[in-house]
């Protein structure tokens, strides 16, 4: 359910450190969509001894977790995720990416190739630290964003999911990878959707026993 996708066009199973290391370490190298069985030690609790016990995304794939378990229901990327997606060709330059940022409040958004398929994501932290040193060296005026392309600062490979991923596996591969979005494509690659750390706590919210969980 989910899949790597390569800048070049190549694409592969999604496995355990297959995504490049970012500025965090890895939290868990356990696989991110095994099934936990009861006998076998919770990978959350192994999460929990390098997050901390007050790590947001630890709680929330905790209440993910007790919510599918209690209700036994499985509920789908398909069901939860934002569509349609803004997104920004690899070409774009740092001020057309700031006018996403600042128009819709987004904080990662997904970049297509040439063949509008997804090559990568941009995340507003990399924006920044973009602008910054586009500032600092002078290639920019400091009151405007610089006109440079994103293509240096987008992150790839880039980890998608398919439409039919349950949303525990979902809540554990962000918990487990550090990041804080996931693109939704289609069995040809098409980008039809994304999810983020904020579409599921959506889902926890609403959840009738929610009170009980804070």
């Amino acid at each position: 359910m989910f899949v790597v996708f390569e800048p070049g066009g190549m694409r592969s199973p999604y496995v355990p450190g297959s995504v490049p290391q970012r500025n965090v370490s890895k939290i868990s190298k356990s696989s991110a969509t095994r099934q936990v069985k009861a006998e076998q030690e919770d990978p959350l609790s192994i999460s929990r001894k390098n997050a901390g016990p007050s790590s947001l995304p630890a709680r929330m794939y905790e209440q993910v977790e007790s919510l599918t378990q209690s209700t036994r229901a499985k509920i789908l990327a398909r069901e939860i995720m934002s569509s349609p997606v803004d997104t920004l060709p690899v070409t774009a330059s740092l001020s057309q990416a700031w006018d996403v940022v600042h128009s819709k409040r987004y904080r990662h958004i997904p970049i297509l190739g040439a063949d509008d398929v997804v090559v990568g994501m941009l995340s507003d932290r990399d924006l920044f630290r973009g602008t910054m040193d586009s500032v600092l060296s002078g290639t920019t005026e400091s009151h405007t964003p610089a006109e440079g392309s994103i293509k240096s600062l987008v992150s790839h490979p880039v980890l998608v999911a398919l439409p039919e991923a349950e949303l525990c596996a979902i809540a554990r591969v962000l918990l487990e990878e550090r990041i804080g979005a996931l693109p939704i494509v289609s069995e040809a690659g098409d980008l039809v959707g994304m999810i983020t750390r904020s579409d599921i706590l959506r889902v926890l919210v609403a959840h009738p026993d929610f009170h009980q969980w804070v």
